[in-house]
């Protein structure tokens, strides 16, 4: 059957291609076997020269290297299928390898005449379906076509044996025509079959690229996201840092890096809490430095910060363990101890901060002294109330600083009282001035020699609605720590010089009005300006200073108010004088027009011949330097008496009139009196 089958094929090449005489048999056995080869195309192209060549070798030499090349051909279609990422470089080997078959079979059958050389200048058309026409491809292409003539026209020159050239004319017509033929056949069936191969492949390389182009993205995505997952952790621990330094500095003082108020108000609930649950105590020490205000106000805000970090490493030094220390304010500082309410024990510590401090300290090419005051406040049975405990401290503190400062104060019941009435007492000054309730009481000063009229002075009354009239010395030293005495020193000037004009108009003779005037009242930069707007007749009003006012060397706004007072036509008088702050020069820097003996000396003067002498000596220093002298508080006609031979020139008190509403005075002048109108007699003996 086998034998059968090959004769068949040998017939049916027999026939296709009848030999010629002159031929070499061999030489059209193997030019029919190709023609067969190549008309059953690559399907087929494989078996047949197989069987021909087992059929009879002889025809047919180096055959096997044929059906090698067909099979790895036939290879690259399955290659292509399992790695299509590749395929532009097994294209390119799959037409080396059939360019290598092509001319094999030139060089063996045919020589350089052989019709089969048509493939090799068809075959790279086929490249460009393979690897797509671009210019990497025809330069390929190109290479192939010149190496290839190369390689076949040297093995033509320098290898052994003879190709076969008796091959006819009209032979090799015949075999050129069929060739080509086939030739362009099978490049369309190769080409359409790669062009289905490349689209599907393409598509396929396209997904693939397009998940790679994803891949990549979302491996770009990731590691974004890792550098924004390393840059947000960065700025989360920056964020961090800032809040730790923000709450650092929310509970801390900036300068001495002490706790502040907010962070001693979280700390004293927590130790409430524990004296609460403990039934334990607490003691507060609150410290405040007397006479900073001076080293900030004369060396600097510098020099101030200085002496605050001096006193906070003092103040933490004499700290026990346990012990909280606090700035609160601008040189105020809170010690907190718990489980502590030996008085001694706290005596001794608030003892030993205010010596500390009271000790000089170097700045720069400076001394700077200033010392501390502490109030103390204690609870204990683990009633301790936070907000109570500081309220009772700064109450200590204001004592401490009231009793002279370098003091330490504990908080009492008693003191609390009087602190409670000194509230109640600024709370109705401040709604008496909103209402009206200050008025100006009046009494009048008399003559020494003729007891007739020759001025009033203006005094401070409270009309409380509830407790009366009130005099200076029930609110007057509240009303100076309210900053209002400046404010109750105008409104009884208006009045006065409003009861003064309606005085003269009404007839009644008036000849001065004295007003109190406090140092800050003094001190006002605005107080010229508002008494020109009074127009003030000259000789009609004079301002009574205390001598504490009066220094050898006074403000210079003080002094530049005084000089201007006086050319306004104002008098000036020196109160309470004898209380040992004026000296003779200051009497003469000044040039008061009065000198009001202080009361105290008036007192005793009938049963003290030293306060007579003194008063004496007064007096006479007055006329030396012609200023009349006032003897005030004068409560007996035998001190008059006694006051006029001394030589006192004006006497005021209750022996002749207390202090009196503006109604009740204008009362008092029309009234017939012997004491101002008419003289009286020589005093008795």
């Amino acid at each position: 059957m086998q034998v059968r089958i090959l004769t068949l094929l040998d017939s049916l090449i027999d026939n296709l291609a009848p030999d010629i005489p002159g031929q070499d048999l061999h030489v059209s056995k193997r030019v029919r076997m190709f023609l067969i080869s190549h008309l059953f195309g690559p399907l087929l192209g494989l078996p047949i020269p197989i069987l021909l060549f087992f059929a009879d070798p002889q025809p047919y030499p180096h055959v096997h290297i044929l059906a090698v090349s067909v099979l790895a051909f036939w290879l690259f279609p399955l290659l292509i299928q399992i790695l299509p990422r590749y395929y532009t470089a097994l294209a390119v080997l799959s037409i080396s390898n059939l360019n290598f078959a092509v001319l094999w079979g030139s060089y063996y059958y045919g020589g350089v005449r052989s019709p089969f050389l048509i493939w090799y200048t068809i075959l790279p058309l086929l490249g460009f379906f393979y690897i797509g026409g671009g210019n990497r491809a025809r330069i390929y292409m190109f290479g192939q076509i010149v190496g290839g003539i190369g390689l076949f026209s040297a093995a033509i020159l320098f290898l052994d044996g003879t190709p076969a050239h008796n091959i006819s004319e009209s032979e090799l017509a015949f075999a050129g025509m069929i060739s080509a033929l086939l030739a362009t056949f099978y490049i369309y069936l190769m080409a359409s079959y790669y062009e289905q191969v490349v689209d599907s492949k393409s598509a396929l390389i396209k997904e693939i690229d397009r998940h790679e182009e994803t891949a990549s993205m979302l491996r770009a995505s990731n590691e974004e996201a890792e550098y924004v997952k390393h840059m947000v952790e960065a700025r989360n621990r920056e964020l961090e840092a800032a809040k730790e330094r923000l709450e650092f500095t929310s509970l801390h003082d900036a300068l001495t890096g002490l706790p502040n108020r907010r962070y001693l108000d979280e700390k004293l609930t927590e130790d409430a809490e524990w004296c609460a649950a403990n039934n334990e105590s607490m003691a507060l020490l609150h410290i405040d430095l007397d006479r900073f205000k001076q080293i900030n106000d004369t060396l600097g805000h510098a020099a101030g910060d200085a002496m605050l970090i001096h006193a906070t490493n003092l103040l933490r030094g004499s700290l026990r363990q346990g012990d909280f220390l606090a700035r609160i304010g601008g040189d105020e500082f809170i010690i907190a101890r718990r489980s502590e309410t030996d008085v001694q024990a706290l005596t001794h510590l608030g003892e030993r901060i205010t010596s500390l401090l009271r000790e000089p300290v170097p700045y720069e090419s400076h001394v700077c002294r200033f010392g501390a005051s502490v109030g103390i406040a204690i609870e204990s049975s683990g009633n301790v109330d936070p907000k109570r405990l500081l309220v009772n401290s700064d109450i200590a503190l204001y004592r401490a600083k009231a009793q002279g400062r370098n003091q330490v104060e504990f908080f009492s019941e008693e003191l609390q009282a009087q602190i409670v009435h000194t509230k109640h007492v600024a709370d109705d000054i401040l709604r008496g001035l909103e209402q009206g309730e200050f008025q100006a009481y009046y009494q009048p000063q008399f003559d020494a020699q003729s007891f007739r009229i020759v001025g009033v002075e203006a005094l401070v009354r409270w009309k409380h609605p509830t407790k009366g009239t009130l005099s200076p010395a029930a609110f007057l030293s509240i009303a100076d720590d309210l900053y209002v005495v400046a404010q109750i020193d105008r409104l009884v000037l208006s009045q006065a010089l409003s009861d003064l004009e309606r005085w003269h108009a009404q007839g009644l003779q008036v000849p001065r009005v004295s007003v109190n005037v406090s140092s800050k009242r003094l001190s006002d930069k605005d107080l010229i300006a508002s008494l020109r707007r009074q127009r003030i007749r000259p000789n009609t009003l004079a301002f009574e200073l205390v001598e504490a006012i009066f220094l050898d060397e006074p403000d210079e706004v003080v002094y530049s108010n005084i000089k201007q007072l006086k050319e306004l036509g104002i008098d000036i008088e020196i109160d309470d004088f004898g209380t040992g702050h004026a000296s003779i020069v200051g009497l003469l820097k000044l040039s008061p027009r009065r000198l009001k003996i202080d009361r105290h000396l008036i007192a005793h003067i009938i049963d003290t011949p030293e306060h007579a002498r003194l008063v004496g000596s007064i007096v006479e220093i007055g006329k030396s330097l012609e200023i009349e002298v006032v003897a005030e508080s004068v409560e007996t006609m035998s001190q008059a008496f006694l006051l006029r031979d001394l030589g006192c020139h004006i006497l005021q008190g209750h022996a002749f009139a207390t202090p009196m509403s503006a109604a009740d005075f204008e009362s008092f002048l029309r009234a017939p009196s012997p004491l101002w109108r008419q003289e009286l007699p020589t005093a008795p003996a």
